[in-house]
């Protein structure tokens, strides 16, 4: 079903002039053109990942409308006889009421669109009744201009509509009338078809027969929306969605539409090769319809970060996974052989930390952490270039002289599991002196030992006695540093 609405598209404001410069005036009575094409508001995300990536647009739930002249219940004329049995009169109209109005919304499905037009050339803002030039429907449905607005073919999508929804179930479509009054429609409900046929297909009944005056009629104070809607009645209770690959044939960006979502959007219109974009600016109350603008070149990688590896994403991405999960295994299975060094790593570490903590004026404490391995044999992410390490760990001791942040004394070993299987076992003594300047920073002895894993205990025993030796050869330096006299220093 098509109806007109020629009073709307034409209509003429009379307003005393007085109170109109002339370019108000010319635009307000200057005759508009209807174009062919529909405009849909919705926010970004629903135009990106349901609508353009379904390539489908869905038939809401008649409930789901806003003006209460359709959200609220409708109260239809009821007709009895004088042989309905057991008729409740008025009693049982609000409960019969309410079922019909729950039925009819049940069933309608109904998706919302902005009419388009134009004006003369000689208007100066020609652009002022587009259907994507509406900044009430931009702040309402286009998430306060951050969304998009999409435009269709008008012939093609109500083709659509009228295709591939149920071809048996009632279909309407036109334009939305803008009324100060509102009547039910010409025919109510009878109480014998009720009885006999159902509450719900004579709620149906009534919807298809009424269909203008329910579906089709707003108040007038909606009227800048200049709607138009596609109206399907069917038995189902879950939406419709049709399908508008062949029928859409543009998107307006919001004015603030977010620069970071124009990769998602490029990529999912990809499916829409003939699809134009526009982009509106916002500039001196004036709104502007730029492009058509096409998908900005990929922005470079920094030149370092270009990748060494050649593929795709989808190759390298794959690529990176496999190597993650391989040194993921390795690297539970180097735990396990570096476990029991570990562990004597941490108590040698701990004794030596209680041992200086004899020390006048000092405080120690000792916690794992692999200090002692070297920034450049530290391990590597997983996949990268360079020597393998499948485990590190390791413990510190920290002397602080008192009062703190003044001067320490670190002592650390740490083990390494590389291929083979071979361990590499480090150590090393360090101060540091606090200065607002910058700490300097002292080291006073280091060693690595790489070594087979079965050779591993023996190596690491004489490493941990020419730690405690190199901390105790230190210590005067350390002594002197702070303060401390030889004597003071026991």
């Amino acid at each position: 079903m098509t109806f007109s609405d020629s009073s709307a598209s034409n209509r003429v404001f009379t307003l005393p002039q007085a109170i109109l410069n002339s370019t108000e005036l010319e635009m307000i009575t200057a005759q508009r053109s209807e174009t062919d094409d529909l405009y849909h508001y919705t926010n970004a995300n629903v135009a990106m990942y349901n609508i353009l990536a379904s390539g489908t647009l869905r038939l809401s739930p008649f409930e789901s409308t806003n003006d209460l002249w359709e959200s609220r219940p409708l109260h239809p004329n009821l007709s009895s006889h004088h042989d309905d049995e057991n008729w409740p009169g008025d009693s049982g109209h609000m409960d019969l009421w309410a079922d019909i109005d729950r039925h009819i919304r049940l069933h309608a499905k109904v998706a919302c669109l902005t009419r388009d037009f134009t004006l003369p050339d000689h208007v100066w803002n020609r652009d002022a009744s587009r259907g994507w030039g509406h900044l009430s429907l931009w702040a309402h449905y286009g998430t306060s201009h951050t969304g998009v607005c999409l435009r269709f073919d008008r012939a093609r999508l109500i083709a659509a509509f009228q295709e591939q929804t149920d071809p048996a179930a009632p279909h309407f479509h036109g334009p939305v009338r803008y009324v100060n009054t509102q009547g039910v429609g010409p025919h109510g409900l009878d109480i014998g078809q009720i009885r006999e046929f159902g509450v719900d297909a004579a709620a149906l009944a009534y919807a298809k027969a009424n269909n203008e005056s329910l579906f089709f009629r707003k108040y007038w104070d909606w009227e800048n929306e200049a709607e138009y809607r596609l109206v399907l009645l069917d038995q189902s209770l879950l939406p419709a969605h049709i399908d508008i690959r062949g029928a859409l044939s543009g998107v307006v960006l919001g004015d603030t539409f977010p620069e970071r979502r124009r990769p998602a959007l490029w990529e999912v219109l990809k499916a829409y090769p003939d699809v134009e974009v526009r982009q509106l600016r916002f500039q001196n109350r004036y709104l502007n319809c730029l492009g058509p603008i096409t998908p900005e070149p990929a922005a470079k990688a920094v030149p370092w970060a270009e990748p060494r590896r050649s593929g795709s994403l989808e190759e390298r991405l794959g690529a990176l996974l496999e190597a993650t999960a391989e040194a993921n295994e390795f690297r539970e299975a180097a735990k396990l052989l570096a476990a029991d060094h570990l562990t004597v790593i941490g108590q040698a570490i701990a004794a030596l930390s209680s041992d200086l903590g004899s020390w006048p004026e000092v405080e120690s404490t000792a916690f794992p952490q692999s200090q002692a391995v070297p920034v450049e044999q530290r391990s590597r992410q997983p996949g990268t270039p360079g020597e393998q390490v499948h485990h590190e760990a390791g413990f510190i001791c920290v002397v602080e002289n008192l009062p703190k942040y003044s001067l320490t004394l670190v002592a650390a070993a740490a083990v390494q599991v590389l291929d083979g299987p071979r361990l590499r076992l480090h150590g090393v003594v360090t101060t540091e002196q606090w200065d607002s300047d910058g700490n300097r920073r002292a080291e006073h002895w280091r060693v690595a030992r790489e070594v087979p894993a079965d050779e591993a205990d023996a190596a690491l025993s004489a490493l941990l006695t020419e730690l405690r030796a190199a901390v105790d050869a230190v210590r005067p330096t350390f002594d002197e540093q702070r303060g401390q006299t030889p004597r003071e220093a026991g």
